[in-house]
């Protein structure tokens, strides 16, 4: 489970867990159920969100919820008639919650864990079967690509080998790659920002000395196991690559041959978990001393300030999980003028799950309406909910969710809506920007509640600027240059004339050119109007497909394959030979690209060669201090040690000191009398 800071959540401290939550399972007089959920810090939804459902008679109902966790007791309320309670705790770390949970002091009826923990949890026969035919919406909205990798994750149970997916349900998922921000790191190392972005594709760089105390890692044994896996069994990770056939090693890369996929997900994605998941003592003894050197070469450890840190210019390089890189990134440029980046390198990584799972304790009323909650935050509407508020990625794939990934990184979204703040007032500020249909006539006045306008008005609307008309001086042009009514994501409508999304990009520039060039001749103290750069595509074809209606599946055009989106943060890095890399951004961080599907390996449960990881763990958390500075240290330890026999020798004498004395006045003063 990934620490998760993007909005300041009320959460109980574990420590008062024990004091309070003596039991899981419970009814209160009025017959109110009382459901106990636990769960990661800052990591649920708590922003009023829109639900829609159908009721008994087949009307739709539109509900409006404070948040995800009253909005699912109003649910279970009106939607099922039943009175349901959530009493909600929060924890730190994985660690930290099995330790306690394994005292029998604390019982919940759900509790949020990160995939190896729930593999601990149902090897201790802790956990229940959850009945997912009760949880209809998981089933019909959850990635098809995600449920295939839950699938083949195990753990034994009694002997036998169970699916974790039959024990848990997903929740939010992840990659863990590097944050870096080339323009700190070229201040402090003097590499152009150029090289540092194409290095950053390689795990290898991570040791290379001209990046020395740029990047803090995480104070997580199995993240930075990972990337001592990734650098010791690189080369045999590289020929296996080149074995399957599925990718150009030429390329910088390692790019994927796009009809070589299926078997990139299959047989090579089985070797490379494989090599990933490599725990035994010879191999642990392998990475104790690449991560060692790793050590050598890096700022230090963190736990959870990275992503803040990064923002902060302390560090120039993070090993971040990838929903802290999207933080990151999202302050830094809207808050510190920073433009970070997010690499999972060339070679692939680790790829991380949380998910929902059901204790044994609950008993069957209780594990029934919990599997109604699990059903509640599967449908599109609340995922969506929670991943606008914690910022990380839902197992969850359907329209609502689509729908919101276009807003969020789609620049045809951009190009077709305005934005807005909570005043009113025309532009934004980043915290109340937002996207919206028409909100002002054709002069720029509010159209209110009970406004009259026609189904026309009522579409996708940017304001305007008519070269012929518009006085350059009093133009706001934070509201757009063109007038994009009448635009879908299928085509866009340029001031009334239809064209591709590529043939729109030319008509902006153009347009852009015309109205710069009246800026320069105008005294107007105006900035010129950036120009478009042609649009990359990203296929979300494993995420999306099966949930979400896709048109032309087969197309390789954005506007008729729905799985398709454009991008515009994409960068092309070329090294001095002409070698190309890309590198990206949120968009990236949030959903890998269709070609690196294949590269992600689970890291599974030690199982019983835990004993060996935790030795390696605590040997390169150790100072490991060179021959001199063990000297040196050693010479301070004793000069302290003599410093504190000598303070407590001059103790002991001037306490005698001061009792003979107190004697000696005594006998003097009974001489006198």
């Amino acid at each position: 489970m990934k620490n998760k800071k993007y909005r300041t959540f009320a959460a109980l401290s574990f420590s008062f867990l024990a004091a309070t939550a003596l039991s899981g399972c419970s009814s209160s007089a009025d017959d109110t159920l009382v459901l106990k959920l636990l769960n990661c810090e800052d990591y649920i939804g708590e922003s009023e969100f829109t639900f829609e459902y159908e009721n008994e008679n087949g009307d739709v109902v539109s509900m409006t919820y404070d948040d995800v966790l009253s909005g699912f007791e109003e649910y279970e309320s009106e939607k099922l008639g039943k009175k349901v309670k959530l009493i909600y705790d929060t924890y730190d770390t994985n660690e930290t919650m099995l330790s306690s949970l394994q005292t029998g002091k604390t019982a919940y009826d759900l509790i949020a864990a990160s995939d190896y923990t729930i593999q601990k949890m149902m090897s201790m026969g802790m956990l229940q079967p959850i009945n997912r035919d009760r949880v209809e919406n998981y089933n019909t909205y959850c990635s098809s690509y995600l449920l295939d990798v839950m699938e083949n994750i195990t753990a034994p149970i009694d002997g036998v080998e169970q699916k974790m997916s039959d024990y848990s349900v997903g929740y939010m998922w992840g990659t863990l790659g590097v944050l870096f921000n080339p323009a700190k790191v070229t201040k402090e190392t003097g590499v152009d920002e150029d090289t540092v972005k194409f290095d950053m594709q390689d795990w290898e760089s991570l040791w290379d000395p001209k990046y020395k105390n740029q990047m803090s890692v995480k104070d997580s044994m199995r993240d930075t196991y990972s990337v001592g896996i990734m650098k010791e069994f690189g080369p045999e990770i590289r020929a296996a690559m080149e074995e399957s056939g599925c990718f150009d090693m030429k390329d910088g890369m390692y790019a994927l041959d796009p009809d070589k996929y299926d078997d990139a997900i299959g047989a090579y994605n089985a070797k490379l978990t494989e090599i990933f998941n490599r725990c035994d003592e010879e191999s642990v003894k392998k990475v104790r001393e690449v991560l060692l050197s790793l050590k050598e070469n890096v700022f230090g450890f963190e736990v959870d300030s990275g992503k803040d840190d990064m923002v902060k210019g302390l560090v120039g390089m993070n090993l971040a999980w990838s929903g802290d890189a999207v933080y990151s990134m999202d302050r830094g440029e809207n808050e510190a003028g920073q433009t970070i980046y997010y690499s999972v390198p060339k070679t692939g990584g680790n790829i991380w799950f949380d998910s929902w799972c059901i204790p044994k304790t609950s008993d069957e009323e209780h594990k029934s309406a919990a599997e109604d909650f699990l059903n509640f935050i599967s449908d599109p509407q609340v995922a969506a909910a929670n991943m606008d508020t914690i910022g990380y990625t839902s197992f969850i794939a359907g329209e609502t969710v689509h729908a919101l990934v276009r807003l969020w990184y789609d620049p045809r979204a951009y190009a077709m809506y305005n934005y807005h703040d909570a005043s009113g007032d025309r532009g934004c500020t980043w915290e109340d920007s937002d996207f919206v249909y028409r909100e002002y006539d054709e002069e720029g006045n509010p159209l209110g509640e009970d406004a009259d306008y026609s189904e026309e008005d009522d579409i996708l609307y940017q304001t305007g600027f008519d070269l012929a008309e518009d006085n350059v001086d009093e133009f706001d042009f934070e509201e757009g240059i063109c007038d994009m009514r009448g635009s879908d994501y299928s085509k866009a409508v340029v001031d009334g004339v239809e064209m591709t999304w590529a043939e729109y990009i030319d008509a902006y520039n153009a347009k852009a050119e015309a109205v710069n060039a009246l800026i320069e001749e105008s005294d107007a103290d105006l900035d010129p109007i950036e120009e478009l750069e042609e649009w990359d595509i990203r296929d979300l074809t494993y995420m999306f497909s099966g949930n979400v209606d896709a048109g032309d599946e087969n197309s390789d055009d954005p506007a008729e394959n729905a799985f398709l989106f454009y991008t515009d943060e994409i960068e092309t890095i070329a090294d001095e030979e002409g070698l190309e890399v890309q590198v990206g951004r949120q968009f990236y961080a949030q959903y890998p690209d269709h070609y690196l599907i294949p590269k992600l390996a689970v890291m599974r449960d030690y199982g019983a060669n835990n004993i060996y990881v935790l030795k390696m763990w605590s040997d390169v958390k150790s100072n490991n201090l060179p021959i001199v500075g063990v000297v040196i240290f050693g010479i301070i330890l004793a000069a302290a040690a003599f410093a504190i026999i000598a303070g407590i020798a001059t103790k002991r004498y001037y306490h005698s000191y001061r009792v003979a004395r107190r004697k000696q006045v005594s006998a003097e003063h009974a001489n006198k009398k």
